[in-house]
């Protein structure tokens, strides 16, 4: 009929979050087939880099506007380094491995994973309440919840450079530790400058 209307059409951003939603939840239960879901172009990268950029973005600028000292400035800067260097580190460890041409789909892919851990706290939570109630105390259950987390998190990273990358089990591991390094000496950096930028 002429005079029907077509049903609208989901918008091209829409799909787009579907199909990257659709790949988070087939990676976060071991589906290799996930990274399919994933563009290995340069815009895609992007994408998967601009919402923590954007929170830190808004984020620096209430902190800095609160606190306008230079260990704030300093502590803005290392947060920008910890979002930039895992992709950093990644790159260089594909090259090591000769997956220079698989880096960009992985690293797309690695940029939205740590919006899983949502996805991952619910159990989480669900299991220390039954701790909780087994007579658990709130510091046990809760050493237990970060331990298993920690766990699942640490088997995703492995997991992706292992077929993300196409490499071998070790080699993932070892770009998994080259990844840790990269957070601890982050992690090492930001120690000193939140007491200082809590005291000013």
């Amino acid at each position: 009929m002429s005079g029907s209307k077509r049903p609208k059409q989901p918008g091209r951003a829409a799909r787009s979050f579907r199909t990257i939603v659709r790949g988070l939840l087939l990676l976060g239960r071991g589906r290799a087939e996930g990274f399919e879901c994933f563009e290995g172009s340069r815009d895609a990268f992007l994408a998967g880099l601009s919402p923590p950029i954007g929170f830190l973005l808004v984020l620096s600028a209430l902190l800095l506007l609160q606190r306008p000292t230079v260990a704030a400035c300093c502590l803005v800067l290392t947060l920008f380094c910890a979002i930039l260097l895992p992709p950093v580190i990644s790159q260089a460890m594909a090259r090591l491995w000769g997956r220079t041409e698989q880096w960009p789909r992985y690293a797309t892919a690695s940029l939205w994973s740590v919006w899983l851990v949502l996805p991952a706290y619910l159990p989480a939570m669900l299991l220390t309440a039954v701790l909780l109630q087994m007579g658990v105390s709130h510091e046990l259950a809760g050493r237990v919840i970060v331990l298993l987390l920690g766990g699942y998190l640490l088997w995703l990273q492995w997991f992706m450079a292992w077929k993300g990358l196409g490499i071998g089990r070790v080699k993932a591991g070892l770009t998994v530790l080259a990844l840790m390094a990269g957070s601890t000496l982050i992690g090492v950096a930001m120690q000193p400058l939140l007491p200082l930028v809590m005291e000013g």
